[in-house]
């Protein structure tokens, strides 16, 4: 098989769809954030050659990898700020003071607090942003609660703790986020399960608007199963005990800071093309095992054991310790220590 032209072939049936695909609103790709990730061109281009050279099957993989990631990264280096990106809610800018938006006001929903300012303008004047402000009360029989929150690409954050069981902002521009919250008195459990009310929703141009900030009492024993697409997450988890921790996401930009309030955590990650920090306590323990070929790690104060597996010194003397999975596919993967 001739490399060169199954290299070009499918670079320009690449490019192809991606132009097509943002005329038509068919998907939405954060350039700014892709174009972190030129470094994987030059581990691809390097294997490439080592597999070359010894004629393996391999080098047919690289080529198609190469051929798919040098026009993504080309489009993200050079076109990036000429594309309608800006219009997505979550992208990494911190200061939501420059992000003005027109609320609709659309009546009484459930148990959904709307707040709506009429008197707000939107950048973008076709779009519609409806806030919610959605709360479960705690009960101080609760010792253990679960939170599955699934969606797809967004801005979302966890904060300060609350008095209340959980508490949800929502802002958003095509749909709304529903929860539901079932309590088991004899095992003094509440599982809680926020996700959007529409599963499939179209977009137009990339205009959406999504973002969701948690608050969460602090006196049960959490465990979390986060389900997001694209965009970026801050998790900042160290209020709570954390029992387990398990995340999905696709082309993301993941913070997730834990504490040591537990004796031990479970995190388990699975990411596609994502950058994953990780904020670990010096206080406890902490052991990392990843899977994939692709992922660039930096695990500052780590010992390598083997097999894909690192360890804090004295990990296996800590009386509290947290345990990481990590399996990504195009990836970074950077733990602090604080």
């Amino acid at each position: 098989m001739n490399r060169n032209g199954l290299f070009w072939g499918i670079a320009l049936i690449t490019l192809g769809v991606v132009f097509l695909g943002q005329n038509y609103g068919w998907f939405y790709i954060d350039w700014e954030f892709f174009s972190r990730f030129w470094p994987v061109l030059i581990i691809l281009a390097g294997l490439n050659l080592i597999f070359s050279r010894r004629n393996s099957g391999a080098a047919v993989v690289t080529t198609i990898l190469l051929a798919v990631s040098v026009p993504l990264a080309v489009v993200a280096a050079f076109g990036r700020n000429n594309w309608d990106g800006d219009r997505w809610e979550y992208r990494h800018d911190n200061d939501d003071s420059d992000h003005e938006e027109h609320f609709h006001d659309d009546g009484d929903n459930g148990d959904h607090d709307d707040d709506h300012d009429p008197d707000a303008e939107s950048d973008e004047p076709n779009v519609t942003v409806r806030t919610n402000h959605i709360a479960e009360p705690m009960d101080a029989g609760v010792q253990q609660a679960v939170l599955k929150f699934e969606s797809g690409a967004g801005r979302f954050v966890i904060g300060a703790p609350s008095d209340s069981l959980i508490e949800a902002d929502t802002r958003m521009s095509v749909s709304n986020y529903s929860m539901s919250v079932s309590r088991n008195p004899e095992n003094r459990t509440a599982d809680i399960e926020l996700k959007l009310e529409d599963e499939e929703i179209k977009l137009k141009s990339g205009e959406l608007v999504n973002r969701v900030d948690l608050r969460l009492n602090s006196a049960p024993s959490w465990s979390f199963n986060f389900g997001i697409g694209a965009g970026q997450a801050e998790f900042d988890l160290s209020p709570y005990t954390v029992s387990s921790v398990r995340l999905e996401a696709g082309a993301a930009d993941v913070d997730l800071k834990l504490g040591d309030r537990a004796p031990t955590s479970e995190v388990r990650i699975e990411s596609g093309v994502a950058s994953v920090t990780l904020k670990i306590p010096k206080t406890v323990g902490c052991q990392i095992e990843t899977e994939g070929a692709l992922n660039v790690k930096r695990l500052d104060g780590f010992d390598e054991i083997g097999g894909g597996v690192h360890q804090t010194p004295g990990y296996g003397a800590s009386p509290k310790k947290i345990n990481i999975h990590y399996q990504g596919g195009v990836s970074r993967l950077r733990v602090e220590r604080y």
